[in-house]
């Protein structure tokens, strides 16, 4: 699991399997992803057991993850109402102070924790969740185990018969995820994108603000 920037990079180099990559059509899939990422570390742990055997981030560095988590933050809330808010559509909770001190959402991240483990000052991930397995030699890059990954979840992915596509032997595989996350996709809220592709159900309040401001500004 990474921030989908990186997903072709982990394919390509690693030959490993990632979370997303710079197919982003799917919102209401990188809105997963980033509320997970940027969600308290026990509630993020909770979903990736199910997803990944490793997390890795992109730390210290100009335009690492931290410098792009509150984007992370907004397009989970965009989808998950419950991450933020819907007195926060813009999740304005999560982010930096203008003196460079996280916000306390910020601080308990999972995200915040993975870049800046021990790197700070009282700061450190807890490790019988997520273990610290390697940091490239200018620390810019991190990666850790997931402990505890639910086995069960893995086989139920790898089984064929849990593989649709739209024809027998087609490339195109919409992907499910295992039924130990079914009530956290069960909160997700259909994102009205542009293109006018995704306009059922509710409207979360993300949605609705971007609208208005279309409309104001139209």
């Amino acid at each position: 699991m990474a921030w989908w920037d990186y997903g072709y990079q982990i394919t390509g180099i690693a030959n490993r399997t990632s979370i997303a990559d710079g197919n982003t059509w799917n919102h209401e899939h990188i809105a997963t992803l980033g509320r997970t990422l940027t969600s308290e570390v026990k509630r993020a742990h909770n979903v990736i057991r199910h997803l990944a055997d490793y997390v890795l981030v992109w730390g210290r560095g100009q335009r690492d993850d931290l410098g792009k988590s509150p984007h992370l933050a907004r397009i989970g809330n965009s989808v998950f109402p419950d991450h933020c808010g819907d007195d926060d559509p813009k999740c304005n909770k999560f982010g930096f102070y203008s003196n460079k001190v996280p916000t306390p959402m910020m601080e308990k991240s999972l995200l915040y924790k993975l870049v800046e483990h021990n790197n700070k000052e009282g700061v450190s991930v807890n490790e019988k969740l997520f273990k610290h397995v390697h940091t490239t030699k200018h620390g810019l890059m991190r990666i850790y185990e997931v402990q505890n990954v639910s086995q069960e979840s893995k086989d139920w992915i790898a089984d064929p018969k849990n593989r649709i596509c739209d024809a027998p032997g087609s490339w195109y595989c919409v992907g499910q995820y295992p039924p130990a996350l079914n009530k956290l996709i069960a909160k997700r809220r259909n994102f009205a994108q542009i293109e006018d592709f995704n306009k059922k159900g509710e409207k979360s309040a993300y949605t609705r603000l971007i609208e208005k401001d279309q409309d104001e500004s139209s």
